[in-house]
C-alpha cells in the first residue's frame, strides 16, 4: 500500500511537467491500483472494469462486506453496511463503558451485492443488506433501502423502480441520434 501511494505521488509529480500520453496513463493505473487497495481494506471486493469515483463505505472494527461487480460506476456514493442504532434502544447491545471504544458495541451488520453493469449516481446512499441486481441504473440521490431487482431503473427516497432497463437505454440512444453533441 504505501509502495502504490509513493508510486502514484511521484508518477502525479512528474505528469505535471509532461503531456506525455503513456505517462498520464500510468499515473491512472497506479492510481486505480491504490485505491483498489485502500477499498480493499475496508472490506470491498472490486469486479474487473469497475470505477468507484468519491465513495464513501461504512468501516467498523467488525468488518464490514461490500461486493461489487464487473463493469460498475459508482458516484460519490455511500455504502452503509452496519447499523449502530439499536445500541441506543437494546443494552443488550452495548458490550462495556465507555462505548466509542471500538468494540464497546454490537451493531446490525448485512453485507451490501451489487451486480454487474451498474450504475449508481451522486448522493445516493446504500443500505445495510441490500442487493442491487445486474443492468441497473440508480439515480442521483437515491436512497436504498430494499433491493432492486436485475435490468430496472430505481430512483428517490426510498428508491423505487420506475422504468426497466431497455426503455431507458432506447431513451438514450434516441437522445444521442437526435442530439449528439450533447455526448
Amino acid at each position: 500500500m504505501i509502495f502504490l501511494k509513493l508510486q502514484y505521488y511521484i508518477l502525479r509529480i512528474i505528469q505535471l511537467f509532461t503531456f506525455n500520453h503513456y505517462l498520464k496513463n500510468r499515473v491512472a493505473k497506479a492510481h486505480y491500483a491504490f485505491n483498489v487497495a485502500r477499498y480493499s481494506k475496508q472490506g470491498v471486493e472490486l469486479g474487473e472494469n469497475t470505477i468507484l469515483i468519491d465513495c464513501k463505505f461504512s468501516s467498523s472494527s467488525k468488518g464490514d462486506k461490500f461486493y461489487i461487480g464487473n463493469n460498475c460506476t459508482l458516484t460519490g456514493v455511500t455504502l452503509l453496511a452496519h447499523d449502530a442504532s439499536p445500541t441506543l434502544f437494546l443494552p443488550e447491545l452495548v458490550n462495556f463503558e465507555p462505548t466509542y471504544l471500538p468494540g464497546s458495541r454490537c451493531s446490525y451488520r448485512d453485507p451490501i451485492h451489487i451486480g454487474d453493469n451498474v450504475f449508481i449516481g451522486w448522493g445516493s446512499i446504500v443500505l445495510p443488506g441490500v442487493t442491487i441486481g445486474s443492468n441497473v441504473v440508480i439515480g442521483a440521490g437515491s436512497i436504498v433501502i430494499k433491493s432492486i431487482p436485475d435490468n430496472s431503473v430505481a430512483v428517490g427516497n426510498p428508491a423505487k423502480v420506475i422504468k426497466d432497463i431497455e426503455s431507458y437505454k432506447r431513451a438514450y440512444y434516441e437522445t444521442f441520434n437526435d442530439f449528439p453533441e450533447r455526448f
